[in-house]
């Protein structure tokens, strides 16, 4: 992905965003033309990025599951040896403290989601500030730390969510590889998903109240065919490290 930056260093930090791009290297598809970043950048969610490393990216939206669901599927990512970034409502953190820790001592991270699972993307943008600063707050009371990361409830977006995010010093992320439709034998729908794969990729799966999706017998067969490809299933920030 391009980034066309007008001083690059002096709108990086009028962005609000320094730590993400210069600590992660994150190319946050930014295109400004014109003197005022507010008025002129063009955000989008990250779906991939270019990186120079046989990795792709894993997302884990937690929705309606309970701390059961969750621990479930973070046994089923450790059993396959992969890591996952986990995105988490408030509600959600603020009733499973415990279950937020555990994932965070086994090496996965957990980004910003919302307060709950109402869009977002439709409300004030005042509205959509304080939700994504109480999300923030929810995960500060933790003491885990926060990945600098924005799923919205359902995946939905809109320019001036993408935005508010932008400036609270989020980048926001929809998975380019939708992983919770594979369906079939699963070797088939391994080789047929795997085909769709390939470095920097941004992969998502669902846990919910009726567990993990794709179910375990999927992710094992398509894991097992990317590590035949060399490929390594990571977090975003460790996928963010390898940008060219």
């Amino acid at each position: 992905m391009l980034v066309y930056l007008k001083p690059a260093t002096k709108i990086r930090i009028a962005a609000i965003l320094s730590v993400i791009l210069l600590a992660l290297g994150v190319r946050a598809g930014l295109s400004v033309q014109g003197a005022s970043l507010e008025t002129a950048a063009r955000l989008s969610p990250l779906s991939r990025v270019e990186t120079s490393e046989l990795e792709v990216g894993l997302v884990v939206d937690v929705t309606s599951a309970s701390s059961e669901e969750v621990m479930a599927c973070l046994q089923v990512l450790e059993n396959l040896e992969v890591k996952a970034t986990w995105f988490l409502t408030a509600t959600f953190v603020e009733a499973a403290e415990g279950t937020v820790r555990e994932l965070v001592s086994k090496g996965h991270e957990v980004g910003i989601k919302g307060t709950d699972e109402k869009r977002l993307d439709n409300l004030p943008q005042a509205e959509m500030l304080d939700r994504i600063k109480r999300s923030r707050q929810a995960l500060m009371k933790t003491s885990v730390p926060t990945a600098p990361f924005f799923y919205a409830p359902g995946g939905r977006f809109s320019d001036a969510l993408v935005s508010v995010a932008f400036q609270e010093g989020y980048q926001s992320i929809r998975p380019g590889v939708d992983l919770t439709g594979m369906k079939g034998k699963e070797a088939d729908a391994a080789r047929k998903m795997a085909g769709r794969i390939s470095p920097g990729d941004i992969l998502g799966i669902r846990v919910d109240k009726k567990g993990t999706l794709p179910a375990e017998k999927y992710l094992s067969a398509l894991v097992g065919r990317l590590k035949e490809m060399n490929l390594s299933v990571v977090s975003l920030s460790r996928l963010f490290k390898g940008v060219k």
